[in-house]
């Protein structure tokens, strides 16, 4: 049964389309849905960190009642999102997908890639129309 949903936001329109996605999954379920976003760095006063985790806190406010938010620090995207979605006992992951070439993807590594690969419970990824 799927009560807790983990989504990964990094504030673009491919990861609206995935928290979307979750939200409608979610609504018949009533399961919680935790909209998260991994900030790249260690400094919990930086003004990028306070400018994002009040624009992620309206976004999840926006989404109904069911809905939370987090913003972490951290240096790893795809490791910080399998271990907070392990740590909150997390029954499914929703992450944004783009079209990418595989010399892209070898060079860049893809952050839903390593989700798949490390997460403990299933990953639904959801393919956006945004292919920039």
């Amino acid at each position: 049964m799927i009560r807790r949903i983990v989504v990964g936001y990094d504030f673009t329109e491919a990861a609206d389309d995935a928290l979307t996605w979750a939200l409608e999954l979610a609504q018949p379920l009533q399961a919680s849905v935790n909209v998260v976003h991994i900030f790249l760095g260690n400094d919990d006063n930086d003004p990028k960190v306070i400018e994002r985790r009040a624009t992620l806190a309206r976004v999840a406010d926006d989404a109904g009642p069911r809905v939370t938010s987090q913003l972490v620090l951290g240096s790893d995207v795809a490791r910080a999102m399998v271990d907070l979605a392990e740590e909150g006992n997390a029954d499914l992951i929703v992450v944004a997908t783009r079209q990418v070439s595989a010399m892209q993807r070898w060079f860049l590594g893809s952050v839903a890639h390593e989700v798949i690969r490390a997460a403990h419970c299933p990953v639904v990824t959801v393919r956006s129309g945004d292919d920039d």
